[in-house]
């Protein structure tokens, strides 16, 4: 059986293919797919061996693996099957995200001019409930932090503070280990917001998380019955990044 020498440089690899040159050099520098030959010029020269991997990567990538996960997989050192149940996980993931997103965005679209100032409503009351838990000039200094901040505030307190503590509900009461990097992410970004509306005064964060956590040990059942549950969750990714 004839066995195929056959050669193609760099540029007909990308036209076979589908990649950019650029993929093709990345793909060499981080190990990859590294060509097996190169010319007395120091070009790179593929083989079809070469090029049958590169289908591999592309069809992985089509699946949306990573380079990382590409790499194990090529190398043996992980079962496909793993990887792939991994990647399912992430879809799913994202697919609650953009359904809750989209339950978010037809609410908005409902409320129309009615959400106007909606978000400085929840700055209001949230200062208003911080007077348990802070002294009156420590709630004066955050609704001047809230002032300055504007409509991020407005965003932020509004908004996205309580979309993020609904994922992470959603997240723990799917079975997501806490420390999967989806929610690390939501832990990081509320420790962020955190950062961003309590300014220097480190004692207005605690001051609000210990609000959280009344306030949802206050709901009725299957309201709040999982927050104290949920805070835990939230502390358990935190430690694991």
């Amino acid at each position: 059986m004839a066995v195929d020498k056959r050669t193609w440089r760099i540029g007909e690899v990308a036209t076979a293919t589908g990649l950019t040159v650029r993929a093709l050099h990345h793909y060499d520098q981080i190990g990859l797919v590294v060509p097996s030959a190169r010319t007395s010029g120091g070009h790179r020269l593929y083989t079809g061996a070469d090029l049958a991997v590169l289908y591999q990567v592309t069809a992985l990538r089509q699946l949306g693996l990573s380079l990382d996960q590409i790499a194990v997989l090529l190398a043996g050192q992980a079962d496909v099957r793993q990887v792939i149940d991994r990647q399912l996980a992430h879809v799913d993931r994202q697919i609650r995200m953009a359904a809750r997103l989209r339950e978010q965005l037809l609410a908005a679209r409902e409320a129309g001019s009615d959400a106007d100032g909606a978000g400085f409503a929840h700055i209001i009351k949230l200062a208003g409930d911080l007077t348990g838990y802070l002294d009156a000039e420590q709630v004066d200094a955050m609704r001047r932090r809230m002032g300055e901040l504007g409509v991020v505030a407005e965003h932020a307190v509004g908004v996205e503070i309580p979309r993020l503590y609904g994922e992470a509900m959603q997240e723990m009461r799917s079975g997501t280990p806490p420390g999967d990097p989806a929610v690390r992410r939501i832990a990081s970004r509320l420790d962020e917001l955190s950062g961003l509306l309590r300014g220097p005064d480190a004692e207005a964060s605690t001051a609000v998380r210990a609000l959280w956590v009344d306030r949802g040990r206050q709901q009725p059942p299957g309201h709040g019955a999982d927050w104290g549950e949920l805070v835990a969750y939230l502390d358990q990714a935190r430690a694991a990044r």
